[in-house]
């Protein structure tokens, strides 16, 4: 039986067959690449992060609360608080310890650097208690308790009178009396809703005031009475006695041994009407007349 016969490709249609696929192959990669480009430029950008220097920082001493006038550095407490380099000033105080004798020239606020500037190695010339002692007057220290600094409220600026409290007797030993400092501390008490009750005070005295008060001290116990800032009258008494006080007719205001309102006196100037009762022996200013007064007009 006769074979038949297979043609067998030419070496020429082989070649043809390979380059046409290849030439596919090219045309779907080209075609792929297309896409890919027009799908990426759609796509939105990457978003960098900014890259920002870091400063470098400088560690400052810094004051935790207002500092007052006249206070020694040793005394102030601080804090230490990281600034940017640059945003300090050249004359700040970085290193405390050779300041620590010395004394504020003026006040300071809190959170921020200070200055040699501020401070001084004079102590006598930068003491808001030495400045405030006029020729002549003298500064003293006495112990109190909330009685008698009237709760906290007889502070630094305000005007006393020192009162000695006896077993039977309370006196008037001085009128007018400005205190100077209260636990060490001259900054006043005005806007304080509770001010701290100080165990000492310093007070601004005349040379007969601090004398009558050092005498007073050991006969009994000392008090201070707050009087008003416009507040300029003395006494009507200076001593009032515990006899006084059990005796019913003083304390009833009526009439008797030289006790009670004696006599009433009002006129009008120009300040305004001003009255005057005699009680004692003494013109004491009133606001008000007294209870069974007659009361005439001048025609």
């Amino acid at each position: 039986m006769p074979r038949r016969s297979q043609s067998i490709p030419s070496r020429k249609s082989r070649g043809s067959s390979a380059f046409a696929a290849s030439a596919v192959i090219g045309v779907c990669l080209v075609a792929a690449a297309t896409i890919l480009s027009r799908a990426g430029g759609n796509a939105a950008a990457p978003v960098l992060a900014p890259v920002v220097a870091e400063f470098d920082t400088v560690s400052v001493p810094v004051p935790v609360d207002p500092v007052a006038s006249g206070v020694r550095m040793r005394d102030v407490r601080l804090r230490k608080v990281s600034f940017p380099k640059h945003q300090v000033p050249a004359d700040s105080i970085l290193d405390v310890e050779h300041y620590a004798e010395s004394v504020t020239v003026a006040s300071l606020p809190a959170g921020l650097p200070m200055f040699p500037k501020n401070f001084s190695l004079n102590a006598s010339g930068s003491n808001p208690v030495l400045d405030s002692i006029p020729s002549g007057m003298r500064a003293m220290t006495i112990r109190v308790d909330a009685t008698a600094a009237v709760e906290g409220w007889a502070g630094s600026g305000s005007i006393v009178d020192v009162l000695l409290i006896e077993r039977d007797r309370t006196s008037v030993v001085a009128e007018r009396v400005k205190i100077l400092s209260a636990e060490r501390s001259v900054l006043p008490v005005e806007g304080q809703s509770a001010p701290s009750v100080p165990s000492t005070v310093t007070i601004l005295v005349t040379q007969d005031q601090c004398l009558a008060i050092n005498t007073a001290i050991p006969r009994g116990r000392i008090a201070f009475a707050l009087r008003g800032s416009r507040d300029e009258e003395n006494w009507s008494d200076v001593s009032f006695t515990a006899q006084q006080l059990d005796n019913t007719t003083a304390r009833d205001g009526r009439n008797g041994e030289g006790d009670g309102i004696n006599g009433f006196v009002s006129y009008q100037d120009d300040a305004g009407v001003r009255s005057f009762a005699l009680s004692r022996g003494k013109w004491i200013r009133t606001e008000v007349i007294p209870q069974g007064t007659l009361i005439g007009e001048e025609r």
